[in-house]
């Protein structure tokens, strides 16, 4: 039977946590491949990329999916705003400051004094806490220097540039269309919705399709870009998109066409993998909802597993990688339930506070959709 998205796309009984777990899951099993010194993931010989990247696009699935979704339901932009930085900052200030100040007088081969006296570790702390625009930071003196994967203290950062520049694209949106206007124009903003995902989507295919070389750069942007505005289109065309069994088979049959071929066929990567998302978001209910229970650990996962598993290399450098992904797992999932439970869980309790200022609230008439 299918069901409209719209449907389900209130409310918080979904399995979005869960699906964000697994992906940072992927993240952490990924890395333990070139982080032990092998380099011939499994996955990666099958589909041409690593199911780490596969994880990361999961997450900006979601992102786009849920932060579109935030832009359109906030009383003001301003309460948007807030609820993103309270999201993404508390966290990654704990690990830029934990890695920085902890981690590394710890694991350092220079004396403490040496290694503080640099300003290194004050830089790493200051520029990872935010990434954003500069890019994140990934060395600290003496720190994993003589490892398979040299000097990189936390290489997963990468992805946060990119996920804080779809939140300003958000931003600008919400400004053109929502909250300086008499009655919200949905219209438009789900017209540019629907434009930037299609120009972003025709550009990841054809970059995929041409064997001209492209800096990774633009070949990331791309692909990150159109998986995050197709999701975002997928919630503002919520009332006519249908999840169904059969449709959800049919874009799995998809998808591992595009895995297995690649080049044009990615076209229905970008189009597929939002879709089975938000079908496995949604759809399966019962026990597998039991997650919700426990917190979000995903964020968490995600920003210290590659320090964990650097470490536990330094430690013991003849550690296989499976032996990598299975020390680095338990030991990463104990350090984000501390990082959900301390840091982010009570930092989001105060997106419910009020916003005083009553500047750019948006209007309670919109347009039709």
């Amino acid at each position: 039977m299918a069901v409209p998205l719209s449907r389900f796309a209130s409310g918080r009984d979904n399995n979005f946590n869960l699906i964000r777990f697994l992906a940072a899951g992927f993240v952490l099993w990924s890395h333990a491949f070139p982080l032990s010194g092998t380099w011939n993931e499994p996955f990666e010989g099958f589909s041409g990329f690593s199911l780490g990247r596969l994880g990361v696009d999961i997450f900006f699935v979601i992102s786009g999916f849920l932060v579109t979704g935030s832009l359109v339901s906030k009383t003001n932009l301003r309460s948007f705003l807030r609820a993103r930085v309270l999201r993404i900052f508390p966290a990654l200030v704990a690990s830029a400051m934990g890695v920085a100040f902890v981690l590394g007088p710890l694991v350092t081969r220079l004396p403490l004094g040496e290694y503080f006296a640099r300003p290194a570790p004050y830089l790493y702390a200051a520029r990872n806490a935010t990434t954003w625009p500069w890019g994140p930071q990934y060395t600290l003196p003496g720190v994993f220097e003589h490892l398979p994967v040299p000097n990189v203290v936390n290489g997963s950062l990468w992805s946060l540039p990119w996920e804080l520049s779809m939140y300003l694209m958000l931003t600008v949106l919400g400004v053109a269309f929502v909250a300086r206007r008499a009655t919200a124009d949905l219209r438009g903003l789900r017209r540019t919705i629907l434009g930037i995902a299609a120009f972003s989507t025709l550009g990841f295919v054809l970059i995929e399709a041409s064997d001209v070389p492209v800096p990774s750069l633009v070949n990331e942007g791309f692909r990150l870009l159109s998986l995050f505005a197709v999701a975002a289109a997928c919630f503002a065309f919520r009332e006519r998109l249908w999840l169904s069994l059969r449709a959800f088979a049919v874009a799995a049959g998809l998808l591992f066409a595009a895995f297995a071929l690649g080049h044009a066929l990615m076209l229905f990567y970008a189009l597929c993998l939002p879709y089975l998302v938000l079908y496995l978001a949604y759809v399966p209910a019962g026990p597998v909802r039991l997650y919700n229970r426990l917190g979000d650990y995903s964020y968490g996962t995600y920003l210290w597993a590659f320090p964990v598993e650097q470490w536990l290399m330094q430690r013991w450098p003849e550690t296989s990688q499976l032996g990598l992904a299975a020390l680095a797992a338990p030991l990463t999932v104990v350090i984000a339930i501390a990082s959900w439970h301390g840091v982010e869980k009570p930092m989001l309790a105060r997106k419910a506070r009020p916003v005083r200022d009553g500047r750019d609230t948006l209007p309670r008439r919109v347009a039709a959709p």
